[in-house]
């Protein structure tokens, strides 16, 4: 009897503890499920005190460079080359000055090169017939003219002595036709103050040393003439050339703004640039023989200068004594080696200058003092 007693307990124990249990898992479940309720329902209605709003997530992709190109797209354009109203060549522009009705463009020379007639074609797709102004071999830039732009739209002008090396640019132009003007690339400023050499009369010899910026923003064949933009939406320079070799990337020249625009002005103002002239006809050194140096009595203790082959009547050089047969080896304390770098060295003056040359004549070095005209 006492045993049976104690088996009853034990299941009335066991009995409590299930019904305990069961209750308790009810109570969590409720919770749970009273939780999930007051969730979803703060995901869809409001009440008196609160309100919130269920929005879908929107990605802006504008950026920085969105808003450069727009800003400047309408004053870059694209010029149209023709020959005997047949379309020789074509390039890109750049809106540089509005005075009344004319706007002032700027090109490269050499787009413009051997044209009779041009057009230039703006971002809205109107089409000018355009003047030509003048054009610059050397500086390889040139100036349109066109009448009657509806709201034409300078470009701001930067500095390139606030530029860095690593600065983000932007290049728009025409690469390849004016089917596909507007073309924006993008890269940095690889270089400052970078140097050039050209063969301006494609004789084979190098005769001209050009400054130019140097970046990795793709320029092709078209874009020449184009605009190279900084991050503040401002005109750094003016695209020009390119590297171009097998082995070779992302090497691309742009004419700084600043020599470009001073120019562009004596183009405006006097439909050419003016520049120094010395009055002489001269060959470098380096290309004549030991021959032709004993022949014209060249002191073989030369190694470097530019030979005197003709002096002009009434030039400068006549005027300051120099000689056929001299040899130019210093202009203005620098050293002259080529006829390249004599040009350069001329052509960073202006007329009216006053330069000590150093010339050789017969061996003995004699310094002259020439009035450039």
């Amino acid at each position: 009897m006492e045993q049976q007693s104690k088996y009853n307990k034990f299941i009335t124990f066991v009995l409590i503890l299930l019904v305990v249990g069961l209750v308790a898992s009810n109570l969590y479940f409720y919770r749970e499920i009273q939780s999930l309720q007051a969730f979803n329902q703060s995901l869809t209605t409001t009440d008196d005190s609160t309100a919130t709003t269920v929005a879908n997530v929107q990605y802006d992709v504008t950026t920085t460079t969105t808003e450069v190109v727009d800003s400047v797209e309408n004053s870059v354009v694209g010029v149209a080359n023709y020959v005997r109203n047949q379309l020789y060549s074509t390039g890109s522009g750049v809106v540089y000055q509005i005075d009344g009705d004319t706007t002032y463009i700027i090109t490269n020379n050499h787009v413009i090169t051997d044209g009779t007639s041009f057009e230039v074609v703006f971002a809205d797709g109107n089409t000018y017939d355009a003047t030509l102004v003048g054009g610059d071999t050397y500086s390889d830039i040139a100036v349109l003219a066109v009448k009657g732009v509806a709201d034409p739209k300078a470009m701001k002008l930067g500095s390139t002595s606030l530029l860095d090396s690593g600065e983000t640019v932007v290049a728009i132009g025409s690469p390849l036709g004016l089917e596909y003007s507007g073309t924006v690339t993008q890269g940095v400023i690889s270089g400052k103050d970078r140097t050039i050499t050209l063969d301006l009369n494609d004789d084979g010899v190098e005769d001209w040393d050009m400054n130019v910026i140097q970046t990795d923003a793709a320029i092709n064949p078209g874009n020449s003439g184009g605009a190279l933009v900084n991050m503040a939406g401002e005109l750094v320079g003016i695209t020009s050339s390119k590297l171009a070799a097998t082995d070779v990337e992302g090497m691309g020249f742009a004419i700084p703004v600043e020599d470009a625009t001073t120019y562009a002005d004596q183009i405006i103002e006097n439909g050419e640039v003016s520049r120094p002239v010395l009055g002489i006809s001269s060959v470098s050194l380096e290309n004549y023989s030991s021959y032709q140096r004993s022949f014209y009595g060249i002191s073989s203790d030369l190694d470097s200068g530019i030979y005197i082959a003709k002096v002009y009547d009434d030039s400068a050089a006549s005027t300051a004594g120099l000689e056929e047969g001299d040899v130019i080896v210093s202009f203005d304390g620098q050293k002259v080696t080529t006829y390249k770098s004599f040009l350069t060295l001329l052509y960073s003056k202006q007329p009216g200058e006053k330069v000590a040359i150093v010339i050789n004549r017969s061996g003995k070095e004699v310094t002259v003092t020439v009035t450039l005209k």
